[in-house]
């Protein structure tokens, strides 16, 4: 019969393979970004952690002095939560950042044994390589799908593995491929080990360059400079091979920047704005995210709502709608404002110099020092993969997906974990009241966290089919209510239902009033969920044109164009409604300044331009 310690070690182990497979198949499943119940593996891990702590007075809890201001803006994301006009999206955005915090309480504390973290590294290396082969694979075959899914035609000739978006796949890589890197120089596996992470390093870094992401490119550089360098400084008698090293990767880079024609238009359209390699549009989008800041300094637009505010913010030069600003940093000023920001950078002050700190105690010790340790290794791939993260995420937003949030958070775990090898004083002992506290915080945790799981992936689930429908069918529409069934709150999903019924409606089928006025319900219900949006008035307004409801139509109109401004889209309908109502000046004026923001496919546009000209032409 297992006594205490089996069962310890079990739960431990358990707890390992959990969040392991989770962070595998977010990877390995388009980013996460489809699969809200893949959480549900760290929702399974917390119950064994629990017990783990019952089971006896040495499993005590490590209080880094970052927690503290984490969970102070933990706290303060969900106050802000409760106090946003569109509910959704913050809901979300405090489901993701709470599973996030969660992976890291449960990395922490279950996968830093030396036992157990070579086996982080192994699986997190052979994802990674995995991926990499597979987006090598894709630009070799010029594949043009992600798995069973069409790729954006927007990423076409470039490589994002398992990644809806390249971009993403380089964050990933750069984030992971320091772990293989390190082992081979510092690692204490067999030489076999060490040959194979070898190979994964060089396999993801093969990755990185056919995702054709500039900010990846740059974020590997750093990575190398940082490891290269510090081994350089430390390892004297590698300086030749490391230099040998350095002056290859240096040649492949150039090779393949001059060989490959994708790999030129990037670079020499960095500071473009009118073509799929344009470099300077998110010049635009920070700009606009700085004016969005500017009006909402403190405490920001809220958790998850720079979307939902964009487009009253909108530059003309940005006629697409972006969910989030790419760049980490300014999305956490614009949802969170200046006391979040001084929150995050708080404990991300306090890693970072703990981690210093930490670094000459994990270095030293008799099966330690830098004649092959692997606990140096581990350290050292954890603050570089962590750092080329930080930088890239100085133009995308990686930590909004799930993936790459679920893969730092378990290397910020284990980067938190070291400081046990400096000071005693951060343990919390495990008396009875300290336990019943973590108990009671965990149970309300998973009170809150499983319903929510459930009803995402539910709502994930009937959605993914809807997207999956290539015309208005029964099955769509069916899909889409069930959706808004989980999640009544979600403005999209009711936009959807409006919109399809008012096409369906325009089909002039044999209920097509009914249908126009159910679609006028779904959309007046989007429009009170998400306020903001200037589109769904636009929706709501052709619906009532189409009803002859033109008065309420024409209001829908005028107020799309005050809260849509710059949209070409608004200004193209606005002025076909203007047009309907004898206003051919006030039209041809939106009608001109669509042309001028987008005069390369902006048909409607030219359309009833010609058209009003034509009329003039009759008229003379």
């Amino acid at each position: 019969m297992w006594g205490k310690s089996q069962w310890d070690e079990f739960c431990e182990r358990a707890i390992t393979a959990l969040l392991l497979v989770m962070v595998a198949v977010t990877v390995l499943l388009f980013g996460g970004t489809m699969n809200p119940e893949l959480r549900g593996f760290a929702l399974l891990a917390l119950p064994l952690w629990l017990v783990r702590l019952w089971l006896g007075r040495s499993n005590r809890v490590l209080l880094h002095p970052a927690i503290w201001p984490a969970l102070a803006f933990l706290l303060y994301a969900i106050w802000r939560a409760f106090h946003v006009e569109v509910t959704y999206p913050a809901r979300m955005e405090l489901f993701e950042l709470s599973v996030t915090a969660l992976v890291v309480v449960l990395a922490m504390h279950n996968l830093q044994r030396q036992e157990i973290t070579p086996w982080v590294v192994h699986t997190l290396a052979t994802v990674g390589g995995l991926v990499a082969a597979y987006a090598i694979v894709q630009l070799l075959r010029q594949s043009d799908h992600i798995l069973w899914l069409s790729q954006p035609a927007s990423y076409a000739h470039r490589a994002g593995g398992t990644f809806i978006n390249p971009n993403h796949l380089a964050a990933f890589l750069v984030t992971v491929f320091p772990l293989s890197a390190a082992q081979v120089f510092l690692g204490r596996e067999k030489p076999i080990v060490k040959v194979l992470h070898g190979y994964a390093a060089l396999m993801m870094l093969g990755g990185i360059a056919v995702t054709m992401s500039r900010g990846g490119w740059a974020a590997a550089v750093l990575a190398l400079l940082l490891l290269l360098g510090w081994l350089f400084w430390k390892r004297r008698e590698l300086r030749l091979p490391l230099a040998g090293l350095a002056v290859a990767l240096l040649l492949g880079g150039v090779v393949f920047l001059l060989s490959v024609e994708k790999a030129r238009a990037r670079i020499e359209n960095i500071g473009a704005t009118n073509n799929a390699d344009a470099g300077s549009s998110r010049q635009w989008l920070w700009e606009t995210a700085m004016r969005m800041w500017h009006d909402h300094p403190w405490l920001g637009v809220g958790p998850g709502e720079f979307a939902t505010r964009f487009p009253a913010y909108r530059s003309w030069v940005i006629q697409l709608n972006p969910g989030w600003v790419h760049n980490e940093y300014l999305n956490l000023l614009v949802d969170y404002g200046l006391v979040g920001g001084l929150l995050f950078a708080a404990a991300a002050g306090l890693l970072i110099w703990w981690a210093v700190r930490t670094s000459k105690y994990v270095e030293r010790g008799s099966d330690l020092g830098w004649k092959s340790s692997n606990r140096s290794a581990h350290f050292t791939g954890q603050v570089v993969g962590l750092s080329a993260l930080a930088f890239h995420s100085l133009v995308e937003f990686n930590l909004h997906v799930p993936a790459i949030a679920l893969t730092a958070a378990v290397l910020v775990g284990l980067l938190a974990a070291n400081v046990r090898h400096a000071t005693e004083r951060f343990w919390l002992g495990s008396g009875l009241w300290s336990r019943l506290l973590i108990s009671v915080a965990g149970v309300a945790a998973l009170v809150w966290l499983v319903p929510t799981t459930y009803r995402a992936a539910a709502e994930s689930y009937h959605l993914n089919r809807a997207a999956g429908a290539k015309s208005i069918t029964i099955g769509l529409m069916q899909d889409l209510e069930e959706a808004s069934k989980y999640q009544p709150d979600n403005p999209r999903t009711a936009y959807e239902l409006g919109d399809n019924l008012r096409r369906l409606s325009a089909q002039g089928r044999s209920d097509w009033e009914k249908e126009g006025k159910t679609a006028v319900q779904w959309l007046e219900y989007s429009a009170k969920l998400d306020p903001f949006n200037a589109r769904t008035l636009i929706s709501l307004g052709r619906t009532r044109h189409w009803l002859n409801d033109t008065n309420a139509a024409a209001a829908n109109f005028d107020q799309a164009l005050k809260l849509g401004p710059n949209d070409v889209t608004v200004n193209n309908y606005v002025a076909w409604n203007y047009l309907t109502r004898g206003r051919t000046n006030e039209a041809e004026a939106l009608l001109k300044q669509s042309r001028e923001w987008n005069p390369w496919n902006n048909w409607m546009a030219l359309h009833y331009l010609e058209e009003i000209e034509a009329a003039k032409k009759a008229a003379r």
